[in-house]
């Protein structure tokens, strides 16, 4: 697949964060990304996802919307609040644009259902745009 290291404003993309409670959804995610070459943590809640923010110290947040003990809106402001715009967000959902909150809505959205070749897609999106803004 690709072996390639993302960049964003002069950072490598290496460390991925996936806050995703599907089981099955976080295993094919996990498998895609590390074959492309990153450092991915699986959590299965926001709450998870946050407790491990820091330690991990990750360049990329993916988070599913809907989710057990924390949901991925919070998690995102949380994020924001305690890292600022240091993690670039990724949020995957199914949930219409216009009924999230603007501090719910992260960098970038990519809308279920997920592929891998998607997922992929979304990094490089993501990461073409901090590239461009540096």
């Amino acid at each position: 697949m690709f072996n390639q290291s993302l960049s964003m404003s002069g950072r490598a993309l290496h460390k991925i964060l996936v806050a995703e409670d599907d089981i099955l959804l976080a295993t094919i995610h996990e498998i895609t990304l590390r074959e492309a070459g990153f450092d991915v943590l699986i959590c299965r809640d926001g709450q998870q996802a946050l407790e491990a923010m820091d330690a991990f110290d990750p360049d990329l947040l993916i988070t599913d919307f809907v989710m057990p003990r924390m949901n991925g809106g919070e998690l995102i402001k949380a994020t924001r609040r305690r890292r600022g715009a240091r993690t670039a967000v990724l949020l995957a959902s199914a949930r219409d644009e216009h009924l999230l909150k603007d501090d719910e809505r992260g960098d970038a959205r990519l809308e279920k259902p997920i592929t891998p070749g998607r997922l992929l897609g979304a990094v490089r999106a993501l990461e073409a745009r901090f590239d461009a803004a540096a």
